[in-house]
């Protein structure tokens, strides 16, 4: 697993300071009920990068600091680390529940407390740091993925390492890897680096939820990651069939099977879905990919059937290959739309 940090923090709409309607971070410590917590400025830009706080665990031995050891081993006598996925996890009001809130990829994390001395931060302290390009912002009202309380999940520090203290890897954890598939397929919006695109809450949902429902896009974990594994199986026995000496490459590849048809490479996209097929849901990375190749397919199970949420089961369902995948001969429709007034405008 590569290396991972999860930080729980207070939930805020923004993170860019205090704003009106987003004064200060709900929970995430006793600090936040008295005074403003540095995660407040969490995704605020500031000279090209964003810088993260949380409050590690407090040892009475030893000021606050961060086990880089427990984010990727040998790392004990380390100041820093990087490319680190720091994962942000913060409470619900509404709902009670954990929610992934954001991320920085490619942070650098350090041991011990740093303070930016920016007036626009309020010299607020830090322990993460990324490129502002790197740090994502999931919208308040599409913050959805649930993070676990209790044995094997998030427990009462604010930070959850992949390692446990004498460096095996954590045990029940089964959670952190499918964060970590929501996190590489995430293609909602960004409101890091656009905060004018959260639009009303009320609308958001309407327009989320009919096109996500017109895409085919699952939205339980569980049974997406079912009909995922459920159709690149199928998928890899059908292009085995047909000749094409399928590599899966999904785990690193905006593609899914990397072939070779006729002595040229041939990549395969493969989405699985309970609807009919005719639409389906793409990342950034995976259009920006089909676009700039000419030998491209896509691969379509659909009319899956699904039975259970907890241990979903998969069955049935009918196949469709286009290849080539032109996407001229489709129409792409976005999931929505950014408007930014120009300056004077």
């Amino acid at each position: 697993m590569r290396p991972l940090l999860f930080a729980r923090v207070g939930w805020m709409k923004w993170y860019r300071g205090p704003q009106p309607g987003d004064e200060r971070p709900i929970g995430g410590g006793s600090y936040n009920k008295r005074e403003i917590g540095h995660e407040a400025y969490n995704f605020r830009p500031l000279g090209g990068y964003t810088l993260g706080y949380f409050q590690p665990r407090l040892r009475r031995d030893h000021p606050s600091s961060v086990a880089l050891e427990r984010i990727e081993a040998g790392q004990d006598f380390k100041k820093e680390l990087t490319g680190v996925l720091a994962v942000f996890v913060a409470t619900d009001p509404k709902r009670g529940t954990q929610k992934i809130a954001g991320w920085f990829r490619d942070a650098t994390v350090y041991r011990h407390e740093r303070t930016s001395n920016d007036a626009r931060r309020k010299s607020f302290s830090y322990y993460l740091q990324t490129p502002e390009a790197n740090a994502v912002l999931v919208p308040e009202e599409k913050r959805w993925f649930p993070i676990p309380h209790g044995k094997g999940g998030f427990g009462q520090a604010n930070v959850c390492y992949p390692l446990e203290a004498g460096g095996q890897a954590k045990s029940g954890a089964r959670w952190m890897e499918e964060a970590l598939d929501y996190i590489d397929g995430y293609a909602l919006e960004n409101v890091a680096h656009d905060p004018e695109s959260e639009a009303d809450p009320d609308i958001e949902r309407l327009i989320g939820s009919t096109i996500d429902r017109v895409a085919g896009f699952q939205s339980n974990p569980r049974i997406r990651r079912a009909i995922e594994g459920y159709a690149m199986r199928w998928a890899e026995k059908r292009l085995k069939e047909l000749g094409y000496n399928p590599i899966d490459t999904h785990k690193n590849k905006p593609y899914d099977f990397l072939c070779n048809v006729a002595g040229a490479d041939l990549y395969v996209e493969v989405k699985g879905t309970q609807d009919d097929g005719r639409s389906v849901s793409l990342s950034p990375n995976e259009v920006e990919h089909a676009q700039k190749h000419r030998q491209v397919a896509l691969f379509i199970v659909h009319s899956v059937k699904v039975k259970g949420k907890k241990h979903p089961v998969v069955s049935g369902g009918k196949e469709r290959l286009v290849h080539p995948w032109d996407m001229a001969k489709g129409v792409l429709k976005p999931r929505g739309f950014i408007f930014t007034l120009r300056e004077g405008g």
